[in-house]
């Protein structure tokens, strides 16, 4: 045994020394982590016992935040007005060597099922509309009150929230969790199964084993991580998007075997999908076993191979449970991940769950709390020096580059859902896309040089462009106006300077100079170019989300002049393009 234990310590010690890896701990917004300064000054003391070049915090759990959100209201358990995620960037980046902050977001769950949330603020006072339902018309998730991804709506906010903080924050990356559905009995809000029924010409409710039913959840889902991806890394390209993933059950026996997984089958999310598809950089599979219990090790290990095996180029962790296992089990566990996969492949680092649940029985409530020889023993026996995060290499040199835009109907500003967006190069088809429920779409990861973009919908007319230029590491948008406006459409602000007041124009794309929160305030709108701005008042029906400043977005109103002279858009409807 003596012997055993000799070489699992020696092993352990010559795959970390003056080797680049990731390692990180989730810290959720539950327990004690961030809600005060005291705290994390402790986390990062922690962090640095371990040697951790990385930390995970959910700074949104249900419908709050944990740091000053234009969106949503401050979390209850948060000491009041104390910007966890300001603090922690701010700390962690001057630590010598500095850890990376990853911003971690609760993408489904917004409110537990036992109540209602009293601020008016709060996503289901604002808009209930967006929650998900059963066949049966019930709410009440197993993890409570959730959003619906086939709601337009839902997926508008969601990414609103998100690149608010990619926008306001210096994170190093961007984390999902629970970006699925609760499973397969759920998707049924009443604007998503319409939306299913219009485009596939059905009635009714969907069977929920239909498989072209769950393949319209699955798509919802994927759109919601590529519009998010996509719009991120325009505004940060080196940003690092990863998510905390379903791995329940045994792991697959090889890619055809993926699809009978539960993450696929039951809960709507293909996340080896996303690696091969390039929107996701970091794949961290909760791969939550007891390692003492033989068939949970089995599983365990069949999943860590999976992922060796199917990283596409990107960058996959494992996900540690440590609150299930002995300090050894976890020492093992880690192991397991660094070990080479039969074919020879390798992870590129662990992540455990959680900071505060540090080991365990194997049982859900059978874990220990913050135990200070357990950071003390991963920083001796596991990590014995700190190393930095491996480079992703697809963004620090990067060889291709992206298109997104946002698809509306000219006539009233209105997303356009299902459009077809075709691709060119050299005269053949390369990409054949479908704008999500808000019109959006996104071709990540094209080679350089100059393309043709085709775009059709139903009942507007087709539109083309000829030279489209990507490049590498950047990312081009293009958006489209479909059809007819009742408005002069103007691209620069100066065309507006000899109209006369009562002239109705719709000007696009723009961007927010100053934004607001109020549908009262009027808006500071300017050409992506120039210096040259106007202000717009709009209309309070068509009120929704505080804009802020830098967003992209297309406006249509009518021109008036002020007392003083200025001019003005009022009566304007509005509607957001995206981050660039």
């Amino acid at each position: 045994m003596r012997r055993g234990w000799w070489l699992l310590l020696t092993g352990l010690m010559a795959m970390a020394t003056g080797q680049e890896e990731f390692r990180g701990f989730w810290v959720d917004g539950f327990n004690e982590g961030f809600h005060t300064p005291e705290e994390v000054d402790t986390l990062l003391q922690r962090l640095r016992t371990a040697h951790m070049n990385a930390v995970i915090v959910q700074m949104r759990k249900r419908g709050d935040a944990h740091y000053h959100s234009p969106f949503e209201p401050f979390a209850s358990n948060q000491q009041p007005g104390f910007d966890a995620l300001a603090y922690l960037i701010e700390k962690a980046h001057r630590m010598q060597p500095p850890i990376e902050v990853h911003g971690w977001v609760n993408c489904h769950p917004i409110w537990p099922g036992s109540g209602w949330p009293d601020d008016p603020r709060h996503l289901l006072n604002r808009f209930p509309e967006i929650q998900t339902e059963n066949f049966d018309g019930e709410r009440v998730t197993e993890v409570g009150y959730g959003m619906d991804w086939g709601h337009p709506l839902a997926n508008a906010f969601f990414s609103r929230v998100a690149l608010d903080i990619v926008r306001r924050y210096d994170i190093d990356g961007l984390h999902f969790d629970y970006i699925r559905y609760t499973g397969e009995a759920w998707g049924y809000n009443p604007v998503s199964v319409e939306r299913f029924n219009r485009r596939y010409g059905r009635t009714g409710k969907p069977d929920p084993k239909d498989p072209l039913w769950k393949q319209w959840r699955r798509d919802q889902v994927t759109a919601i991580v590529r519009k998010v991806y996509a719009n991120a890394v325009a505004l940060k390209p080196t940003l690092k998007i990863s998510a905390a993933l379903i791995t329940w059950g045994d792991g697959p026996r090889d890619t055809d075997d993926w699809v009978n997984r539960s993450a696929y089958s039951r809960v709507f999310q293909d996340w080896r999908g996303w690696l091969e598809e390039g929107i996701l950089d970091m794949a961290i599979p909760m791969i939550y076993y007891h390692q003492a219990n033989p068939e949970r090790a089995r599983f365990y290990q069949n999943w860590v191979n999976f992922l060796k095996d199917h990283q596409y180029g990107r960058h996959g962790v494992a996900g540690i449970g440590c609150y299930l296992n002995s300090w050894e089990d976890t020492l093992r566990q880690i192991e397991m991940a660094r070990a080479p996969s039969p074919k020879g492949n390798r992870l590129v680092g662990v992540n455990f769950f959680s900071y505060a649940a540090t080991s365990g029985d194997g049982t859900e409530g059978g874990s220990r709390r913050y135990e200070e020889g357990f950071y003390q023993m991963l920083g001796e026996r596991a990590f014995p020096e700190w190393v930095p995060p491996p480079p992703m290499e697809w963004k620090r040199h990067p060889t291709r580059g992206h298109l997104m835009g946002t698809i509306l109907a000219a006539r009233d500003l209105s997303w356009v859902d299902g459009a077809s967006v075709e691709i060119y190069r050299h005269g053949t088809l390369i990409r054949r896309l479908q704008t999500d429920g808000t019109g959006f779409y996104a071709a990540l990861h094209l080679e350089p040089g100059v393309y043709r973009v085709v775009v059709q919908a139903e009942g507007l007319p087709a539109a083309q462009t000829q030279a489209v230029v990507i490049t590498p590491g950047l990312t081009t948008a293009l958006h489209w106006l479909l059809g007819e406006a009742d408005a002069l459409h103007l691209h620069r602000l100066e065309s507006l300077n000899d109209l006369p007041d009562g002239t109705r124009v719709l000007l696009a794309p723009k961007q927010v100079i100053k934004g607001t929160d109020s549908p009262t305030q009027p808006l500071l709108l300017g050409d992506l170019i120039g210096e040259r701005t106007i202000a717009v008042q709009l209309r309070d029906s068509v009120w929704c989300l505080p804009l802020m400043e830098g967003e992209r977005v297309a406006v249509m109103g009518t021109l008036a002049t002020q007392p003083d002279g200025t001019r003005q858009l009022t009566n304007a409807t509005i509607q957001w393009l995206g981050a660039l």
